[in-house]
């Protein structure tokens, strides 16, 4: 009898992976049909992504050191650390990467990381929080499927994948049984996680301190502070020594900057966001609602009216319950926090300064995306959904109809909140004088290759020319974040510190004139070059880079068309 329950109960545990497995085949369904050759409709930071993987997969390659990005900003470079790399992601995927190009690797980790962030969610809730799994499954598919997790899914498989979130909260509270053992288990997963995403880890330590405050005022006996705080301890040792010099590498090692870019911190939450659905959404895409204000893989804790609604009623049912009060008061504290430094109501300032005012200029704070205090939202959303499900009064064996209802209701309530597939393009061809290597008999090891128009979010052409050549090309340009001015120890900036003759270029690219140009200017660029040690100029073909290619005729002569693109030889 005991091995026949625990069949049916491990079969119903496979069935419950499946299911979020088989919703991240769904979402990204439109890129799996055609793998590696299609983009999401808007590529920018998804090219980025790409670049790490096959960053992480050619360190892998050449065993060379992977907090030094040589190959962006020469002759500088770029501070790994500083910058999104997803290491821990990237490193254990490298054989795919290699195998199978960056492309594949990047549609199945976003597909394994959804499914997994479900997996350890139903996990947590199953095992520690309901009794029913039907319970915890529905509050997996919201940890997975929330717009703060399923709208990354674009662009940001570090912010996918959350999996280790569940498993890090239930390690903290585990430490009261066995601190040295579980502190170590703790301090493996921290660093884990450090190597996936830190900022996913800052706001998960700050939830759980929250939550565990005030669990601590409710349950004190229960939570035996001195093997916490003990634990706590040995996890901080073991992890300090581990991740001592590659914290020092991003924090004051070579172009290592302080506080964040001011574009990306100044992302937050409407007052309407809430209760607004995502943009990506079933609601937004197939009836008559106003897309939420903001960008859509930014909008965290868009979980519509009929969700907010369910969730404040279980809150109300089950006050009483230390755990639904802990879990929904954190919940709100974080997502007044994403609301940023100042209020918005549908986009538009309203003059009064949001909580986050009296955070943002603090260490860590000033780097964070307000926005994405909404994650914590989301994780106390979910496991109150799961309580909600699973204190509802047991229907007898004949009760189908009450079954078909309660399902029903489910639908209704998550179904407009659900994501939608993932709108896609053709993926460009990459030019023949780049997929052929054509490039490496102009490049000699130091030098560089400056590519216009300069890389940015929304051009992220060079950055996919790169990635083409497995990142051996080096460039004196990118996308990425680095120290304003190239001063160490200044705010974030995107990109490599502007010169005179980047001003000329980015001119071009944005009146989509040419830019007129002096002797004054062709001496500039010519010190210019020097500096990024830039042996070729490219351009690609067309009339959309067209104005770029009159300004670089005028300082450098004109170029000539090879393998699709244009080339100044400046050697």
């Amino acid at each position: 009898m005991d091995e026949g329950r625990s069949r049916s109960r491990w079969t119903i545990d496979a069935l419950a992976v499946a299911g979020y497995l088989a919703g991240a085949v769904l979402l990204c369904g439109r890129l799996l049909a055609h793998p590696g050759q299609r983009l999401p409709y808007t590529p920018g930071d998804r090219v980025l992504a790409e670049y790490f993987l096959t960053w992480a997969a050619r360190c892998v390659r050449t065993a060379s050191n992977p907090f030094v990005l040589d190959r962006l900003n020469a002759p500088a470079g770029v501070n790994g650390m500083a910058n999104t790399t997803m290491l821990g992601l990237g490193l254990p995927l490298s054989p795919v990467t290699l195998l199978f190009g960056p492309g594949i690797a990047f549609d199945l980790l976003v597909v394994l990381t959804l499914a997994a962030t479900g997996a350890t969610w139903y996990w947590l809730l199953s095992r520690h929080v309901v009794g029913r799994r039907g319970a915890a499954w529905v509050g997996g598919l919201v940890a997975a499927f929330a717009p703060s997790v399923a709208n990354h899914a674009t662009f940001h498989p570090n912010l996918t994948a959350q999996f280790l979130v569940p498993v890090i909260v239930w390690r903290v509270v585990k430490l009261r049984d066995a601190p040295v053992r579980g502190g170590l288990i703790l301090a493996a997963l921290v660093v884990w996680q450090v190597f996936v995403n830190e900022e996913t880890l800052f706001i998960t330590a700050l939830a759980t301190g929250v939550c565990g405050l005030l669990w601590l005022a409710q349950r004190p006996r229960e939570v035996r502070l001195p093997s916490v705080l003990a634990g706590l301890g040995v996890t901080l040792l073991a992890t300090a020594v581990v991740l001592a010099y590659p914290l020092w590498w991003q924090f004051f090692g070579p172009n290592a900057y302080r506080g964040g870019e001011k574009q990306m911190t100044a992302f937050h939450t409407d007052l309407l966001g809430l209760t607004s659905f995502s943009r990506n959404s079933v609601a937004v895409r197939f009836s008559e609602f106003q897309p939420a204000p903001g960008f859509s893989a930014e909008q965290h804790g868009y979980f519509g009216w009929p969700l907010v609604i369910a969730v404040a009623a279980v809150v109300v049912w089950r006050w009483r319950e230390p755990l639904v009060r802990s879990v929904a008061v954190t919940g709100a504290v974080f997502a007044v926090l994403s609301f940023g430094t100042e209020l918005t109501l549908y986009n538009r300032g309203t003059g009064i300064p949001g909580p986050y005012a009296l955070l943002n200029h603090l260490p860590l704070f000033d780097t964070l995306l307000p926005t994405r205090l909404g994650e914590a939202a989301t994780w106390a959303v979910a496991p109150l959904v799961a309580i909600g499900l699973d204190r509802l009064p047991a229907p007898d064996g004949t009760a189908r109809s009450i079954r078909v209802l309660t399902a029903g209701l489910v639908a209704a309530v998550l179904v407009p909140a659900a994501p939608v597939p993932i709108k896609v393009i053709d993926r460009p061809a990459v030019p023949a004088f780049i997929a052929s290597g054509q490039w490496r008999s102009y490049v000699r090891a130091e030098e560089s290759v400056l590519v216009v128009p300069l890389a940015t979010f929304e051009h992220w052409t060079s950055m996919s020319w790169a990635t083409a050549t497995g990142a051996d090309m080096r460039m004196s340009h990118g996308y990425f974040l680095g120290p304003a001015g190239g001063v160490r120890g200044s705010h974030a900036a995107v990109g490599a510190p502007v010169r005179p003759t980047d001003r000329l270029i980015n001119a071009a690219t944005g009146s989509r004139q040419v830019t007129a140009v002096t002797d004054v200017d062709r001496e500039q660029a010519r010190l210019d070059l020097a500096y990024w040690r830039t042996s070729i100029i490219l351009a690609p073909d067309g009339a959309g880079a067209a104005a770029e290619r009159g300004t670089l005729d005028a300082l450098f002569g004109p170029g000539r068309l090879v393998g699709g693109l244009w080339l100044w030889d400046v050697r």
